[in-house]
């Protein structure tokens, strides 16, 4: 067997693993020498029998010992009798067993594949095989040869084995033809194909740069990208820079997009919008319809038939409002729509508590939801009441792609209260108001000083600038929250001061400080520094870094991003754990992991957390919330570990503590809100690890963020007033 430090070749001798979606394996390939090598990688499409030549590199794997992992493999026919034998045994080719693939090796040895091929009518000399297996084994053989051709082509352009899976599952017998004239469907077409590998195929096709199918592809994938950064639209001059990065020229974009705009692909705002907007039409809808349906919703509520009772509320749950809480709850109960916003200890649980209790009061039924899972169960934890996320609370059918709640099957109730607002984009925006009941209340409540939304858009600080609708904005800190060097210096960084660490700030009560910063330049020092702090120094404070912490970052990337840092945390917190691999990440159980995407079928989302329960089969099985979800195949690549996740992650969540990580490295990312919005996830203790360059930076930069959108000036449009 010729092994070399990136290339291996053998004959593929059985299966440790097989993922369902073909695209991962665990293998072993036997050479001519007899030795067995353990080969992981994307392989499972692959038969037994077969002769594979790979590449790749070699690895120990600190359970199972030396592996090869491949990431690209070239499959040939069987060159022995054995090897052939298990081949067609192993049910490569339909109609053939292992009794009837023995008798034909026996009767045809190494010629048994050319018989097959070009002389299959020889197959009926073999006993037991009658005219119809026989039709049987080359129907399906031409079946698998064309198979077979397909993934060739693909490879052969540089795509992997789990994404030529999804390009043959889309376009199936006409792959190749897509591939060949048609490439850059790919990248409007299938997930995980961008424009840059659509253009690379064609060109290596022949398709002319001249082809208008490709500034159209070019700009789709430009607005797209966008939407990715958080815009709703580009202005055309920024689309026609953006698109000259690709080497489109502006005459070609300016034709592409009047196609676009005709065949209803993209929708141009007239010359007199602010820089004249470009969008995909679902954003555009989504925009138009949300400023509509608030609108809607502000001028149609009916007034209650009573005068909301919010001191009897505040007197049933023992609490007492301050004049802007208590007019707060009484807009909310009134009106149409409410934004309510304020910082952290400025009572915005207490005011839906109050609420709810005033709501109950008049026999309003309100439903309570939230974007994530996380942000949810706190909310009903808060309030005693049930909350859902927003997926479920508009039942999202994953079979159809949709939610199930709107226009025509809207919810059933008085008013929908939703928490960490800021987290809402437009496209789940728009979703939630189409399901909402004509005179039905909406209250929006959230920091509007936190980072945006991830998907795109910023709807609630979109509401707040526009005036169109009532906002009750809190600044009057309550006075146990005041005794919080938490809040006392998220208040100060909002404001643009660098935050006090405890040792320097007495508290106001004299509890122990709960707010340090510890400066660290180096980033290997600061790393060492937050593995001592989770490991050692805050078990000593009743905190368990399994359970009670959070690593928040900016980045992925570096010995201070996420990557780096689960791999440590995960090595001091789980020290030789067995565990399932896949790529470059390992799981134990215990491991802590989040959803990375949505997965509609298995009922989770971007940003769901959950422990590692088991790793049996090659098969991943999380409690998310207590609810069990095993997860297999193409499922494995949504799910990261969670010791460390970034800070945009960390949106909607609280925990007992938070250790945060900033250095001049993360430069790109250093804005106030974004670490505003890590410090106000803790709520026991925080402790920022900081270069202090990047502490300074942070708190002094302002915005990084803006977006592209004009829900507040269609709001503010006179059909709105």
């Amino acid at each position: 067997m010729a092994t070399y430090a990136d290339r291996l070749e053998g004959e593929l001798t059985g299966f440790s693993y097989q993922a369902p979606d073909g695209g991962f394996a665990v293998a072993r390939v036997r050479g001519e020498d007899g030795r067995e090598v353990v080969v992981v990688g994307p392989i499972a499409h692959v038969h037994k029998g077969q002769h594979v030549v790979l590449g790749g590199r070699w690895a120990t794997h600190p359970t199972f010992g030396r592996q090869f992992k491949s990431d690209r493999v070239l499959i040939e026919d069987p060159r022995t009798i054995s090897g052939l034998e298990r081949y067609l045994a192993s049910g490569a080719v339909q109609g053939l067993g292992p009794t009837f693939a023995r008798r034909v090796v026996e009767a045809f040895g190494l010629q048994t594949l050319d018989i097959i091929e070009n002389h299959p009518e020889r197959l009926r000399d073999v006993p037991g095989i009658g005219k119809k297996r026989v039709e049987q084994i080359v129907a399906h053989w031409e079946r698998d040869r064309a198979h077979r051709e397909i993934h060739a082509a693909l490879r052969g352009h540089g795509i992997g084995q789990a994404l030529a899976n999804r390009i043959i599952e889309t376009y199936g017998k006409d792959t190749l033809g897509v591939l060949t004239r048609e490439p850059y469907r790919l990248a409007a077409e299938v997930a995980g194909v961008g424009f840059r590998t659509a253009d690379r195929i064609a060109l290596e096709v022949g398709v002319s740069r001249d082809d208008p199918a490709r500034a159209e592809a070019a700009a789709v994938y430009t607005l797209r990208e966008a939407e990715g950064q958080g815009h709703c639209f580009l202005p055309e001059d920024a689309l026609r820079e953006r698109m000259s990065r690709l080497d489109v020229p502006a005459d070609r974009t300016a034709s592409a997009l009047d196609r676009l705009v005709l065949q209803g692909m993209a929708v141009r705002h007239p010359t007199g919008a602010a820089a004249r907007p470009v969008y995909l039409p679902e954003l555009e809808r989504a925009e138009a319809f949300i400023s509509e349906r608030l609108g809607d919703l502000v001028a149609g509520c009916p007034p209650t038939r009573r005068v909301p009772d919010v001191g009897s509320a505040e007197a049933k749950l023992g609490l007492s409002l301050n004049g802007d809480q208590r007019r707060a709850v009484a807009t909310a109960l009134s009106g149409g729509v409410t934004v309510i916003t304020g910082g952290p200890g400025t009572g915005k649980t207490t005011i839906v508590r109050v609420l709810l209790q005033a709501a109950g009061r008049l026999r309003q039924s309100w439903l309570l939801a939230a974007p994530t899972g996380r942000a949810a169960q706190r909310l009903s934890e808060t309030t005693g009441r049930e909350a859902k996320t927003l997926h479920r609370l508009l039942e999202y059918n994953p079979h159809n792609g949709g939610f199930q709640r709107g226009p025509l099957q809207p919810l059933e109730c008085d008013g929908v209260l939703v928490d960490e607002a800021s987290m809402v984009d437009v496209r789940l925006m728009a979703s939630l108001l189409g399901a909402l009941p004509d005179g039905c209340r909406l209250v929006m409540v959230g920091d509007a000083d936190q980072l945006p939304s991830v998907g795109p858009g910023r709807v609630l600080g979109e509401l707040v600038a526009s005036g169109a609708v009532p906002v009750a904005t809190l600044s009057e800190v309550y006075r146990q929250a005041a005794g919080s060097g938490i809040v006392r210096n998220a208040w100060r960084v909002n404001g643009g001061e660098v935050p006090i660490s405890g040792e320097k700030e007495p508290t106001p009560d004299g509890r122990a400080p709960d707010f340090y910063v510890v400066e660290r330049g180096d980033p290997l020092a600061a790393q060492a520094t937050a593995l001592e702090i989770l490991t050692r120094r805050l078990p000593k404070l009743g905190l368990d870094p399994r359970q009670d912490v959070q690593v928040l970052t900016p980045m992925h990337a570096g010995p201070l991003g996420t990557v780096a840092m689960n791999e440590r945390i995960q090595a001091l917190l789980h020290p030789n754990a067995e565990a399932l691999t896949r790529g470059n990440r390992r799981f134990s159980v215990g491991d802590r992991v989040i959803q990375v995407r949505n997965d509609y079928d298995n009922d989770i989302f971007n940003g769901d957390t959950g422990t590692v329960l088991d790793i049996a089969g090659g098969r991943l099985t999380v409690d998310f919330d207590g609810r069990p979800v095993t997860l297999t195949g193409e499922q494995l690549r949504d799910v990261e570990l969670a010791w460390c996740i970034s800070i945009h992650k960390s949106q909607g969540s609280e925990y007992p503590a938070v250790l945060v990580l900033l250095h001049r490295s993360h430069r790109i990312m250093l804005r106030r809100n974004l670490l505003y919005t890590a410090m106000t996830r803790a709520r026991r203790f925080c402790c920022v690890i900081a270069d202090p360059w990047a502490l300074r930076t942070a708190v002094q930069t302002r915005g990084g963020d803006e977006r592209w959108t004009r829900l507040a000036e269609r709001l503010m449009e006179p059909a709105h007033d």
